[in-house]
């Protein structure tokens, strides 16, 4: 049984099974989500050391893979064409790293799983980002943020040693020059729940930049509460990179509004911008002794001194400092499956930890390294300008504030070493975005009640 749609000046006719399957698969984008926030928790606090259960999320990432192939609920065009020739790229480099430099073929798998098992997220996802599952997939994130800022400031007032801070490994990471824990919410480390807590920001943003009858939370006061908890999150959380993720957010949700040329939504941020000293006086109240040391890593000499080498290093480092290889170091090295040799050789690419897209290059070799960072940062890059083309023509606004966000995380993070918390976070935050195109929500293409239909890939 087919059924017809009327999507702009477009006629659409789609089968009733075909919006069936989008809607199972929107389903799995919320189980995806909750095996984000919950595989932390489950690993650190009820099965500490293993660090095989971190590959849990990959479970309903994989079903996702198996549904979108046989209902084909998967994009076609130039962005499977790059990840099939990426993915053979790097395959390719991986064999000849164990065929010549006898690379562990354990390693290399680990290596390739990091790289390349999210990468299809961006084709398999998006036509499952309706407008009824992005409503559904912000609503629950911004709830999330309440339980998750109980937890945190319950994290910033314990000891370090207590065992609401534990990780996986024993207690929690603590912020240099003080004993107090750097908070990350469910997640076993503060990498990860800053990534989910700028996102969570930037979807926050998002709704204030639209009117009532177009947010996911329509209730004002619920949505003033979730804004108060998703930025206490990032206050609270000890973190230099959390806080300032969640700042680039609210910049690029203040451009959004710009563009929209809307005085609500330039009230709204504004709004917000008056608020967060509210916020951040109340973190001190929280934990005094946090909020100084991070007030101090924000300002002092040394540590100023010490953000910019390493963001330099990040930004430019991938080319300036591998030495020239064919070969690498082996897909994987970096990983932590992989930390082995000593630190003063160069196959010891774990201690680039923070430099991600340095050890990508010294891990696959100077060709195909720069090969795949160099397609990473155009494509980091080029979704911006795309949220901003998706902005002007109305559509949803939280594209913005994320693809800022996620250009900052991708671009400057750690997107392979532990890609199982972060490089599925990120692709989950893209295909957010293009659901935005397959699927529109300006007011010049109102759909139908329900779900809208799949439109052509």
């Amino acid at each position: 049984m087919a059924t017809t749609f009327q999507l702009g000046d477009e006629l659409t006719v789609v089968d009733e099974r075909e919006i069936a399957s989008v809607r199972v698969q929107g389903r799995m984008i919320m189980v995806i989500l909750l095996a984000l926030i919950f595989t932390g928790a489950i690993r650190k606090w009820l099965f500490p050391g293993m660090s095989v259960l971190y590959l849990l999320q990959d479970v309903p990432i994989g079903l996702a893979y198996l549904y979108a192939i046989y209902k084909g609920l998967y994009t076609r065009g130039p962005m499977l064409l790059g990840i099939l020739v990426l993915s053979t790229v790097i395959t390719l480099q991986a064999l000849a790293q164990i065929i010549f430099n006898g690379l562990s073929p354990f390693v290399a798998a680990v290596g390739l799983h990091n790289y390349l098992f999210y990468l299809p997220m961006l084709v398999a996802l998006p036509l499952a980002f309706t407008l009824k599952t992005r409503s559904r997939f912000i609503k629950w994130n911004l709830l999330i943020s309440l339980p998750m800022c109980v937890l945190v400031i319950a994290q910033a007032q314990s000891p370090k040693t207590a065992w609401v801070n534990h990780t996986s490994e024993g207690d929690a990471f603590g912020v240099p020059g003080a004993e107090i824990a750097r908070v990350s919410g469910t997640f076993n480390f503060t990498f990860f729940y800053g990534i989910w807590v700028a996102m969570m920001v930037a979807y926050c943003m998002g709704e204030w930049l639209l009117p009532v009858k177009r947010r996911a939370i329509k209730n004002q006061w619920l949505l003033i509460a979730c804004t108060f908890a998703v930025n206490i999150c990032h206050l609270v959380s000890g973190s230099r990179g959390a806080i300032a993720q969640s700042v680039i957010a609210i910049v690029a949700a203040a451009v959004a509004a710009a563009i929209l040329g809307s005085g609500r939504a330039v009230l709204a941020i504004c709004g917000i911008l008056f608020v967060l000293p509210i916020a951040a006086g109340l973190t001190y109240v929280i934990s005094p002794d946090e909020f100084n040391i991070v007030q101090e890593r924000f300002t002092g000499e040394s540590y100023v001194s010490d953000s910019k080498s390493r963001l330099s290093d990040a930004i430019i480092g991938f080319v300036t400092v591998p030495r020239f290889d064919v070969v690498g170091a082996g897909v994987g090295m970096g990983v932590d499956a992989a930390h082995v040799g000593s630190a003063d050789t160069y196959n010891f690419t774990y201690q680039l930890a923070e430099q991600d897209m340095i050890r990508n290059v010294m891990e696959l070799g100077s060709p195909v390294g720069l090969f795949y960072t160099l397609t990473r940062v155009f494509f980091l890059v080029g979704v911006v300008f795309f949220a901003i083309r998706l902005v002007r023509q109305g559509s949803t606004p939280h594209v913005l504030p994320l693809a800022a966000v996620l250009l900052a995380e991708g671009y400057i993070g750690d997107l392979t070493r532990a890609a199982t918390m972060t490089a599925s976070q990120v692709m989950l935050g893209y295909a957010f975005i293009l659901g935005t195109y397959y699927y529109p929500d300006n007011a010049g293409q109102e759909l139908l009640a329900g779900d809208p239909p799949m439109r052509s890939a």
